[in-house]
Parts: C-alpha cells; structure tokens; sequence
C-alpha cells in the first residue's frame, strides 16, 4: 500500500464515524488508483520551490503517470518505467514525497466536504472488480469463491481474465 494512502485513511478514520470513513477512504483509494501523479499542483511548488520544505531531492517537473493501484510498488514500477529513473533516484524520492503531498490535499478536501455535509458516495468499482466480485465477495464459503474481497482492478496485478487460480498454490494457471 502506498504510505500516503495509510496516513490518508489513518487521518479519516480518526475524526469520522465508521460508516462515513468507510465512504471517504474508498473516495481516496479510487482516486489514488485513477490519478496523474505527481499533480501538476505539486510538480509546479516544487519546481519554484514553494513548498515549505528546506531541502528538495529535485526540482525538475516530473513526469506524470496513472498507477491503477493502491500499491506502492506497482506505483512505484509504472512511473519508473515512464521516467526512466530508478527507484534509488533523487528523482524518484521527490516524486514520492510530490504524491505524499497530493494525497495530504486531497483528503483534506475530502474532510472539508465532509464537515460541510457535501460528501456523496462517488466510489465505482472498475468493471473487472465488480465482476470478479460477483463471485468473490465476503458471505460465500471459501469454496464458494470467499477466499478474496479486493476492490481494485484485478486485471492491473493478476492479469486474471482467462485464467483459473490453483488457490492451493497461490498462484493462476492459464
């Protein structure tokens, strides 16, 4: 899981009632998983050096990229490969933090829309979630299908369609 995500919901599940910090935390999951990140908010701070921080590990714009995860690593991976830098990068580091940022704005957008009585349940689970679900969802026996719950797209990590998972081994079979 991405830290920013951790210290987002940790932050909403702090301040808010059980039931509306189920709906802003999966509001802040699915727009993690759906967002250009760095923002070009955080790129611009950064590169005129406008957050309040002493120190930066780049200044540089950096490039934009769509995780279609939660995870840190699958994160990571995608704006790697797109940027061509390393994961042990100043660059990759900046970037990170540029997320943190983001992550910190939004969900504080997201408690001031809740404290003001304006958050609507916006979450939509991708379609290959939704049908994955329809057999593995929390109520069935695990040989039933109940042995998972994610609400991300399967596909992104799993490459699922098409394959059988031997749940014995852990792992799909085509």
């Amino acid at each position: 899981m991405c830290g920013s995500l951790i210290g987002g919901a940790t932050l909403i599940n702090m301040v808010c009632d059980k039931k509306t910090a189920f709906k802003l935390v999966d509001q802040l999951f699915s727009w993690y998983e759906a967002t250009p990140f760095p923002s070009d908010i955080s790129n611009n701070l950064a590169h005129e050096k406008k957050f309040l921080v002493d120190k930066y590990k780049s200044t540089k714009i950096l490039k934009q990229t769509v995780s279609k995860s939660q995870l840190c690593h699958i994160s990571v991976t995608r704006w790697c490969k797109a940027s061509g830098y390393a994961t042990a990068s100043h660059e990759r580091s900046e970037r990170c933090a540029r997320v943190t940022a983001d992550v910190a704005a939004f969900t504080a957008q997201l408690l001031n829309k809740h404290a003001d009585g304006l958050v609507e349940s916006a979450y939509a689970m991708s379609a290959t979630a939704t049908e994955c679900r329809s057999c593995h969802a929390k109520g069935k026996t695990f040989e039933e299908g109940g042995w998972t719950r994610g609400k991300m797209d399967c596909d992104e990590c799993h490459g699922t369609r098409g394959k059988e998972i031997n749940v014995a081994e852990g792992h799909y079979t085509d």
